[in-house]
């Protein structure tokens, strides 16, 4: 095997590594469809680590370790069933590793998203089951979709253009409880408390939460942690957003 192939093995699991870790993926799984990869290339002794924000693999040869970071955070789950399809379909030899690595740079840059409109529609709309559920008043219905739907998009435009991380949540939760507090005080609002969990609902992490116990469970006990520690944060600044309002009106 010359260098030019190892190379192109080393960068085609780090990207489909990457792809998976950045669309909220769990560690064991980037883990498996990496050494899969790198399993059907040759390379049966090949040995990778994967952490919140960087992934490590080995061919466990003269090539050494390479490293990638995981810099963006979202949660798209078509990215990772494509990238896990296109490891299955070169693992079932229907593809080459040249065309592996080429239809992961597509999946990469090109995967459709859904619109933001659409996206604060569910908003809204996820704000006004969620608050039900959680034992809310149906006359609060209405007024569920617009605080919802204006807490994500607050959330979505802070982190947007600051790139920090939990201010988003922050804002969004000062936001939400405001926006409540007001509607109360005009007689709109019949449930504040229940209105206000279920409007917050959305920007829970949940996914960050499942992930992590699912990472400890798979014994990557360092990717858990993080993400528990992350889940744990973010739910205290939604806290810290709320108690700030009620304590000021």
């Amino acid at each position: 095997m010359n260098e030019e192939y190892k190379q192109t093995v080393l960068t085609t699991a780090l990207l489909a590594g990457r792809i998976m870790m950045e669309s909220g993926s769990e560690a064991y799984r980037v883990e498996d469809t990496m050494l899969r990869i790198c399993r059907h290339a040759g390379f049966l002794n090949a040995e990778s680590y994967v952490t919140a924000t960087g992934i490590f693999l080995s061919l466990n040869d003269l090539t050494g370790s390479q490293l990638q970071q995981a810099r963006r955070r979202s949660t798209n789950f078509e990215r990772i069933a494509n990238t896990n399809q296109l490891s299955r379909l070169y693992t079932s030899n229907a593809i080459t590793l040249e065309e592996l690595n080429h239809r992961l740079q597509e999946v990469d840059i090109n995967t459709p998203n859904f619109p933001f409109w659409w996206k604060i529609i569910c908003a809204g709309i996820a704000s006004t089951t969620l608050m039900i559920i959680m034992g809310g008043s149906y006359y609060d219905f209405l007024a569920a979709i617009p605080i919802g739907a204006a807490g994500y998009v607050v959330s979505v435009l802070v982190s947007k253009y600051t790139g920090l991380l939990f201010i988003n949540d922050l804002f969004a939760s000062i936001v939400i409880t405001f926006l409540v507090l007001l509607l109360e005080n005009m007689g709109l609002v019949t449930d504040r408390d229940m209105l206000i969990v279920g409007t917050l609902i959305p920007l829970v992490p949940g996914l960050a939460i499942t992930a992590a116990f699912r990472d400890l469970f798979a014994g990557h006990l360092l990717t858990g942690i993080v993400r528990s520690v992350e889940a744990i944060i973010t739910a205290s600044v939604l806290g810290i957003g709320i108690a700030l309002m009620l304590s000021s009106m």
